[in-house]
């Protein structure tokens, strides 16, 4: 069930997100909010959607204190495209994402993850929370 705020913003809401490697920074992964058009950049997949989950709560954060900032913005129709040939984000990489933003657990691979080759664009669902 969804909690509303008074002036209709949601404490909580799902948002998708796909995630691929920058078309303009060497190296650099992109985790894209369809829902939202926020964006994470990271030097591997998990910090790129570390990142966008912390935009996204400093994004309801910003909203809750001034009504004129939107929330609901669709990502361009060339990102929500990406989603017809994501595989889904490993559990294991959303769990360790996770643990780090919730402080729990400081996380850092010996490697950065890299998905397997033939998926060059991979999905996630983001539980947001106000």
């Amino acid at each position: 069930m969804m909690a509303y705020r008074p002036g209709g913003l949601r404490k909580q809401f799902l948002d998708i997100c796909v995630i691929y490697l920058s078309p303009n920074e060497k190296d650099k992964w992109v985790a894209h909010g369809i829902e939202t058009d926020q964006i994470g950049v990271g030097d591997c997949v998990l910090n790129a959607y570390v990142d966008l989950c912390r935009a996204l709560q400093a994004l309801l954060k910003a909203a809750a204190e001034d009504s004129s900032i939107q929330v609901f913005t669709p990502a361009p129709a060339s990102v929500r495209k990406r989603l017809i040939h994501a595989r889904k984000l490993p559990d294991e990489i959303v769990e360790i994402a996770e643990m780090q933003l919730t402080g729990h657990f400081r996380a850092i691979l010996e490697e950065p993850w890299k998905p397997p080759v033939k998926a060059k664009t991979l999905s996630a669902s983001i539980p947001v929370y106000a």
